[in-house]
């Protein structure tokens, strides 16, 4: 049988198959191919369709009291930092071989999930400094915006990006270039600690798909700079 080739295997009718998502846990070298130019289409047309639809999730989707509800804590927990640090601690300490046995390749996945969650939150923060847009008023879905010579270094009161999606979905694309076969699961807990924040009326729908859009960037980057440090390491 012939050796299996990285960008995919042939089958015997000649047809090239997919390539995998993610390479197998003890190889971080592999990087999957992206559509740029779609992915960036399709990212525009979100951002725009998003800001178009604020008004109405505004208010059709609001619920004040999502975070009194125990499945409204939980999904906004998914964008807590601290939740995804002890969760890379618990794969590291997971990753560690016993004698004789190879690395399973978690250890370095839990520093880059780490990695990605936190610059998808720090990046948002940096942001909301940047646009300075204002959380959703109680009465009102008009746009205001902070002068920048108010309160100049705080994020207080400001929305555009949402932190709490941005650490969500840099967490949840990461694990989905990691373990691709769970990635429904991952962008599902996203999605919904997005959704929480647009119940409560902390955030336009705008905000956290801007930070889905930002979380995917950023994530990407950071498995592409997992897997180059790989090969450094690997004298590739």
């Amino acid at each position: 049988m012939p050796p299996r080739s990285p960008e995919g295997d042939t089958s015997p009718a000649g047809h090239t198959a997919r390539p995998p998502l993610s390479a197998p846990l003890s190889d971080p070298l592999y990087v999957a191919p992206v559509p740029w130019a779609r992915v960036l289409v399709v990212m525009v047309v979100a951002l725009a369709l998003s800001h178009l639809a604020d008004g109405l999730a505004w208010e059709h989707v609001r619920y004040p009291r999502v975070n009194d509800r125990d499945w409204g804590r939980w999904l906004r927990t998914v964008g807590y930092l601290p939740a995804w640090i002890v969760t890379a601690v618990g794969m590291w300490l997971t990753s560690r071989p016993g004698p004789g046995e190879p690395a399973n390749g978690l250890g370095w996945r839990a520093g880059a999930l780490v990695l990605s969650a936190a610059l998808g939150g720090g990046l948002a923060e940096v942001i909301k400094l940047i646009v300075r847009r204002q959380r959703p008023g109680a009465e009102s879905a008009e746009y205001l915006f902070r002068p920048y010579d108010v309160d100049l270094w705080s994020t207080k009161g400001l929305g555009l990006v949402s932190s709490h999606a941005g650490v969500a979905f840099g967490a949840a694309a990461l694990l989905a270039r990691a373990f691709p076969g769970g990635r429904v699961v991952w962008y599902t807990l996203a999605a919904g600690c997005a959704l929480t924040r647009v119940m409560a009326g902390a955030h336009y729908l705008s905000d956290v798909v801007a930070a889905a859009v930002l979380g995917w960037l950023v994530a990407e980057f950071v498995w592409r700079w997992a897997a180059a440090r790989g090969r450094r390491a690997a004298g590739r």
